[in-house]
């Protein structure tokens, strides 16, 4: 009873074995620092310690051994195993076995003779209590050397002692078992431990937490609402660790585990279409949208509807021919009648924005729109920063200061190429002088009707006609209009 009272769940008590008391203690080594285990690998050798052989190995210091270090933060347990004999403590000690499947021989034996030792030094008295305390506090510095513990090599010992329950496997197979074990005991460990997640800084067991490859942990519920808000914008490069400093995937099996499964299916579409947008050979089928591989000559075809195509304009295969042109393109649906003059000039518009304003991100190679701000730009798909100017990728805003790219600029009329004068004397062509009116946000052209307010459609504002300020609803909605704040008059 004062043993169960002192070691609980660690003390397993048997029934009686021909009417004696009959118990096992686990005694558990506390390694929380780590310990190395070392282990020396080679031949088996039969030994006999009547031999000579002092250390148990039966090599000398010359021998060809191969030696595997590992580190363990928890150790499996030694198990002591005690029968009291009736004429305990009297005049007997307790018949005990100690068990330690992981270690040599040699070591356990040690241990029985240093519980002998304690008995001799203490006969007539209980000592299962002060076994016990030895071999959890002051059996490592016995055995161990500067917290580092040899094992091996896998030998045969004779004349043994049959209280010393060692291994018996060689260490091929122990060791992973050593190591399975401290991995079992270091997850148990981490639920019932407390964390803070640094997303929501709150604390909770780990059962409540994804600890990733990186070893950053997060709540649960951090990170599920991370996973399910970059599957549903479609920026699956993106579900990386949320730590600043790294930039480690979520795998499959945690995104699996957070999302469900209609969810889980995007997240494999998107990341498959995203993988083959950022192949440079992978075009995409203009009749059924299917991918398809691009030969040397820029040509492709379908495998569903068996098109071959022009990977450069999309039209059908048209070798030792170029490519047509987007203004041939237009052209030719206005000559069929298929197209009329505003549709014209919208087609034009919509070309040029596409011309002007498009630049491929330097890591996905995926297409970006620039419609208002500056030239640091980042990639909606991967997250890469890149100078919107020159394309090239970057760090942050010293890429503007050191290599002579401007942040903010405003387009020169040497800067418009001439497909784009072009097209900006065919759409002013299509209306009277004085039908478009300038953003005063990105001086991009509008058409004006009799609209009271206008729409751009680059940065995609509302302004005022007359007065050129950007409005929104509510000041459309109150008369902005040729009101006073319009005309001027706003401070009288």
């Amino acid at each position: 009873m004062a043993l169960e009272a002192i070691y609980g769940p660690d003390l397993v008590v048997f029934e009686n074995k021909g009417g004696l008391r009959y118990f096992q203690i686990y005694i558990r080594y506390d390694v929380s620092d780590g310990i190395e285990v070392c282990a020396k690998l080679s031949s088996a050798i039969v030994c006999a310690k009547d031999d000579g052989c002092s250390d148990g190995t039966g090599h000398d210091d010359g021998s060809d051994d191969f030696y595997y270090k590992c580190n363990f933060e928890y150790l499996p347990p030694l198990v002591l195993t005690c029968l009291l004999p009736p004429s305990y403590p009297n005049k007997d000690p307790p018949y005990f076995t100690i068990t330690v499947k992981w270690m040599d021989e040699p070591q356990v034996s040690q241990l029985c003779e240093m519980l002998d030792n304690i008995w001799a030094e203490l006969q007539g008295q209980e000592v299962v209590y002060l076994w016990v305390e030895w071999l959890r506090d002051s059996s490592r510095s016995h055995l161990w050397f500067d917290d580092k513990i040899t094992l091996g090599p896998d030998i045969i010992i004779l004349n043994r002692d049959n209280r010393a329950v060692s291994r018996t496997n060689s260490l091929e197979s122990v060791i992973p078992l050593m190591m399975t074990y401290s991995s079992k005991k270091c997850y148990q460990a981490f639920l019932e431990d407390l964390h803070m997640c640094m997303i929501c800084l709150t604390q909770s067991k780990g059962s409540n937490f994804i600890r990733l490859s990186c070893q950053h942990l997060f709540c649960a519920k951090c990170t599920e609402t991370l996973c399910r808000m970059h599957v549903k914008e479609g920026t699956v490069f993106q579900l990386v660790c949320p730590n600043t400093k790294c930039n480690v995937s979520i795998p499959p099996c945690v995104l699996k585990r957070l999302l469900t499964v209609e969810e889980f299916e995007r997240w494999d579409r998107l990341v498959l279409k995203k993988a083959l947008d950022s192949m440079s050979d992978v075009v995409y089928c203009p009749r059924c949208g299917i991918g398809c591989l691009e030969d040397e000559s820029n040509n492709a075809q379908c495998p569903k509807c068996s098109f071959i195509f022009c990977s450069l304009c999309k039209e059908p295969c048209h070798p030792g021919k170029q490519c047509i042109t987007p203004e041939d393109k237009i052209k030719r649906q206005q000559a069929s009648g298929r197209m009329s003059e505003k549709e014209l000039a919208r087609e034009l518009l919509t070309i040029r924005k596409m011309f002007s304003d498009i630049q491929l991100c330097p890591k996905c190679r995926m297409p970006i729109i620039k419609t208002e701000g500056c030239n640091k730009m980042s990639c909606g798909n991967c997250g890469q920063l890149l100078c919107f100017r020159c394309g090239r990728a970057i760090d942050g805003y010293d890429h503007f200061w050191k290599d002579g790219c401007e942040l903010f600029e405003l387009r020169q009329y040497s800067d418009v190429t001439p497909f784009e004068r072009h097209m900006e004397e065919v759409q002013i062509g299509l209306r009277p002088i004085g039908s478009t009116i300038r953003c005063p946000k990105c001086r991009q052209r509008n058409f004006k009707d009799n609209e009271e307010y206008i729409f751009c459609w680059a940065c995609r504002i509302h302004y005022c006609s007359l007065c050129r300020m950007r409005v929104d609803d509510k000041y459309m909605k109150s008369g902005h209009y040729r009101s006073s704040e319009c005309v001027g008059l706003g401070n009288f």
